[in-house]
Order: C-alpha cells, then structure tokens, then sequence
C-alpha cells in the first residue's frame, strides 16, 4: 500500500516516471485494486508510452466494464498510437455509459464542470470529433 500512496505522491508532484516505478512496485508486492492500474496507466499515458498504457487501461476495463472513463483513457493512446478506429469505438462506448445514471457520472460531471466542460459526455464528444477528423 506504501508503494501505491508514494505513487499517488508523484503523481500530484507530475513526477512520473517515479508514479510509474512506485505503481509498478505496488503490483509486484501484491496490491492490485484497480485504482493502481489506472494511474500507472495514466502515468504511462504522459511518458508518451501508449502501448503500456493500453495495457493497464485493459485491465481495468475487464475489472469495471460499465466505467467509460478508462474506455475514454484507453482511446486516447489507442488514438496516439495510430489505430482511429479503435480509439472511435472506445470514445463511442465510454459517451454511452456516460448517460448512464451512477455515483460515478456525477463524479465525472463534477470534474469535467471543473475543468470547464458541459459534462464529461461534451468532453468525450469533441474526442470523438477530433478522432474523426483524422479517419481516411
């Protein structure tokens, strides 16, 4: 659990390269709450290492499949990586479960208000036209 708190420190810190190592740790010792593969992906996510990324977005998506959030995650590396379908079929699944009423859209509400969205789904649906932009 040290490891996962000392991660999260980094993080805010945007050190993270050492949220990465720290995360990375927590799953060798045994912790593995979802919460840990999120932000190691979301770490990974801003080291530019996308592949690993998608990895851990992966797993969560298998532990939380009704959470658009890490779809939402998920498509931007997949975006990055080069694969605009993937990253279309994933922003497109993470607007639909963001209508769905749950604890967890209104804490997604909140924070996309915050940061001066609409609503996560507005933040979501200019992904998903950015992302369509760039098909052939």
């Amino acid at each position: 659990m040290k490891a996962y708190s000392d991660g999260l420190k980094f993080d805010a810190k945007s050190k993270h390269q050492e949220a990465v190592d720290s995360f990375t740790r927590a799953i060798k010792y045994g912790y593995t709450n979802i919460g840990v593969f999120l932000r190691l992906g979301c770490s990974l996510q801003l080291l530019h290492k996308h592949s690993l990324a998608i990895q851990n977005f992966n797993k969560v998506i298998i532990q939380s499949p009704d959470d658009g959030y890490p779809l939402f995650l998920r498509s931007v590396s997949t975006f990055r990586i080069g694969d605009i379908k993937g990253a279309i079929k994933d922003i497109q699944n993470a607007i639909i479960l963001s209508l769905a009423e749950t604890e967890t859209n209104d804490e997604y509400l909140e924070t996309a208000q915050k940061l001066g969205w609409e609503s996560h789904t507005a933040l979501y649906e200019a992904y998903l036209n950015n992302y369509r932009k760039n098909v052939n």
